[in-house]
């Protein structure tokens, strides 16, 4: 029996209730034989340990790739994926495998490095860019430093050079990533679309661009639904605005509301796009899965954003699913969570008319080790709501 290709399509941000409601007024999905799991739970609040489940089929506690209280998302080596995951295996069976991903968090750098071919098509970046290469020896002293010097460059580079002046020569590197950063945000400002736009345009003009070798492995993130949707300084929100003293008033969080929905129903057309390409390039021989990593809290429980919290407007998650001609997936009232992705997909290559029964389990898990970020420079940061959210926390989900 010849192996079916395999998209994953990853809508970064996107709650469960505004897919639904994109779904049921449009039907693109369901008019292409796509079944809906309405109680899909994301093991993670965040886009990197949320990945490392997806692919590893394992709960963040046991992959390791995740935050804590101690290391934060610049804490690169702390926080990186370590584990083998679900690529390696589906090469090992014959798979040519293909990341596409608009996510800074979805990059070698943190772990993703198992591909064939990657892709980074992303207009995001920190002052040393997750997704620029810093030489290793410097890393812990840039997050180390950050923390107390902020994005100044030069004290930085000063303090590393001070510290140890055998890394004398490795310093520019630090100017070098600042440089790369600021080309990358002043391209970002002149994207047609930004800051809801996000690198979804591209990531569709690339994948109808690709001559894929099947069978095919396909991972694609795309990150319009995720924040920020004004591009204005002091507009925005970012992992800080939860656990600032000043809260955003009314009319500032209903128009962060309403740019979501727009930037969520721009992503939901780019993913119709990529399916549609790849059906028609090649045909009914398919298994096609759209989720998300997690949602995004409006301030529901009095918290805007996501990382660090486990409501539902945060962990529940879209789960579309449509496999090889000739197989229909099973719905059940049962809970479901990326973690159980891995074994669907090696069940829908083997045996697809039972793989649906992978998709479930009686309990599942959604795990927070802390605030992902390090925002202990922030101004105006109430320093009591930190002290409150950056701790452990999860929600146990069992079916009856």
């Amino acid at each position: 029996m010849k192996k079916p290709n395999i998209a994953i399509i990853v809508l970064d941000t996107m709650r469960l209730d505004e897919f639904e409601k994109l779904e049921a007024k449009h039907g693109e999905f369901r008019k292409l034989g796509f079944s809906f799991l309405k109680n899909c739970i994301a093991p993670a609040s965040w886009t990197l340990p949320s990945h490392a489940s997806l692919l590893t089929g394992m709960y963040p506690k046991e992959h390791g790739a995740h935050e804590t209280m101690e290391a934060k998302t610049l804490d690169i080596e702390k926080v990186k994926l370590k584990v083998r995951t679900m690529v390696s295996e589906l090469s090992e069976i014959g798979y040519k495998t293909y990341c596409i991903s608009a996510n800074p968090y979805v990059h070698p750098i943190y772990g993703f490095d198992e591909f064939d071919y990657f892709k980074e098509e992303s207009y995001f970046t920190d002052v040393f860019g997750h997704a620029i290469e810093i030489p290793e020896r410097i890393r812990p002293r840039i997050s180390m430093f950050r923390e107390r010097y902020g994005n100044n460059i030069t004290k930085i580079a000063m303090a590393i050079v001070k510290e140890d002046p055998n890394l004398l020569f490795e310093a520019p590197a630090v100017f070098s990533a600042t440089l790369q950063s600021a080309a990358k945000k002043l391209q970002a400002k002149f994207v047609d679309g930004w800051p809801i736009e996000k690198g979804g345009k591209l990531i569709v003009e690339k994948i109808k661009g690709t001559r894929f070798k099947g069978p095919y492995f396909l991972l694609v993130n795309m990150m319009e639904a995720h924040d920020p949707y004004v591009g204005k300084k002091g507009k925005d929100f970012n992992w800080a605005t939860p656990f600032l003293k000043k809260q955003p008033d009314a009319e500032q969080l209903e128009r962060w509301i309403e740019l979501y929905g727009v930037a969520s129903a721009k992503v939901y057309g780019y993913a119709l796009q990529i399916i549609k390409s790849l059906q028609n390039r090649f045909g009914d021989n398919q298994v096609f899965i759209i989720t998300s990593d997690h949602g995004q809290a409006f301030s529901e429980h009095d918290f805007i954003g996501h990382g660090t919290v486990v409501y539902d407007e945060v962990v529940k998650i879209p789960m579309a699913i449509k496999l090889q001609r000739g197989n229909a997936v099973s719905v059940k009232a049962e809970y479901s969570s990326l973690v159980n992705v891995k074994d669907f997909v090696f069940a829908a290559i083997s045996s697809p008319a039972t793989a649906s029964d992978k998709l479930y389990s009686k309990t599942v898990y959604s795990q927070s080790f802390g605030v992902p970020a390090n925002i202990s420079m922030v101004r105006g940061l109430d320093k009591s709501k930190l002290k409150a959210y950056d701790k452990p926390s999860s929600r146990t989900f069992k079916s009856r």
